[in-house]
């Protein structure tokens, strides 16, 4: 269950509130004046420890500026008829609270796919911006909860589809199991694709009461087996996100950097600091892989630069370690076996 704490502020003019609710390894803040306009902000933490520490951290802060902790207003409100409702009458209901019609909206275009049961797909047309795409809908054997995914139309292919939906629908319950995510080998390739990772509704915004979960194919090198929930989200929405919506990309490996980068001339790239460091494994785009490697070339002695693929094998480099062949070295590192 959530934990909320909730706190207000008499300044003698107005009443300000701040709330704090932590969520696993998430806490979302609110605040502003009570009866007022409501700001917020969310954060992801590295796990449940650091999650419950940074709670504690700004509840003192805000304790600290005179806010006091007070019982959350209460307001009475029916019994929920829509707990044990079909996922479609949830959605309808929240989305008709946004404005009259809005249901009808949301759902034009989408229609059962032939021959499967509980699945829907909706084909957008959008000549710019994302482009055009298909979005399918998987509803579980009750109806309660569902995985979605996206496919790109210019890798949208009937027969890789159906055979990814052979996969995914047994196994919808793996999505609402607690965990945050599951990495799956496939007993046969998808395509190029030969894993699947099913994501938890913590990755996806806890949509619609945390009843959808979200499926994506992916190949081995591109999600670490041990990886934490953390990790994931950050491969997925973080800088240089993994494309997973585009099903014929090229692999898109995992790249995990830390490093110390020191200079005694100072690097002329960064205008001559004579130093970068990152003290712990971070996801990374691969442009500053290829920007520190270039670095590192031309780095002073006690340099070093780490690398960690996705079966958590460090690759470790030192200024003397820089050749040609680097970069194609580096690429096999990090592709494994999806390099043949």
């Amino acid at each position: 269950m959530p934990e909320v704490r909730y706190f207000e502020k008499d300044d003698g003019e107005v009443m300000r509130f701040w709330r704090i609710r932590r969520e696993g390894i998430r806490c979302h803040m609110s605040w502003g004046q009570v009866g007022g306009r409501i700001q917020g902000s969310s954060m992801t933490l590295d796990d449940v420890a650091h999650a419950e520490r940074h709670l504690a951290r700004k509840i003192g802060e805000k304790q600290r500026q005179g806010y006091v902790e007070v019982a959350m207003p209460v307001v009475v409100a029916a019994v929920d008829e829509l707990a044990d409702a079909p996922l479609l009458d949830v959605m309808r209901a929240q989305e008709e609270k946004r404005y009259a019609g809005a249901w009808s909206f949301y759902w034009s275009g989408y229609a059962p796919v032939d021959g499967r049961a509980g699945v829907f797909a909706k084909f957008h047309d959008f000549q710019g911006g994302p482009g055009t795409f298909y979005d399918y809908l998987v509803l579980s054997e009750d109806e309660r909860r569902a995985l979605h995914f996206i496919v790109k139309q210019p890798g949208h292919d009937p027969r890789t589809v159906s055979a990814f939906l052979d996969f995914v629908r047994p196994r919808i319950g793996l999505a609402f199991d607690g965990r945050s995510h599951h990495k799956l080998p496939l007993p046969a390739p998808i395509g190029r694709f030969d894993h699947v990772l099913i994501s938890g509704p913590s990755l996806c915004g806890n949509r619609y009461g945390g009843r959808i979960g979200a499926a994506i194919p992916i190949l081995d090198c591109e999600i670490c087996d041990e990886d934490t929930e953390t990790l994931v989200e950050a491969r997925l929405r973080g800088r240089d996100p993994m494309p997973s919506t585009t099903w014929d990309r090229e692999p898109y490996p995992v790249i995990d950097l830390k490093f110390d980068l020191r200079s005694a001339n100072g690097f002329a790239e960064l205008g001559g600091r004579t130093s970068l460091r990152e003290k712990t494994f971070k996801v990374h785009r691969r442009s500053m892989l290829e920007r520190g490697i270039g670095l590192l070339s031309a780095a002073g002695p006690g340099s070093w630069f780490e690398i960690r693929n996705y079966r958590r094998e460090i690759l470790t480099l030192t200024p003397a370690d820089v050749a040609p062949q680097t970069p194609a070295e580096i690429h096999r590192f990090l592709l494994g076996d999806a390099a043949g």
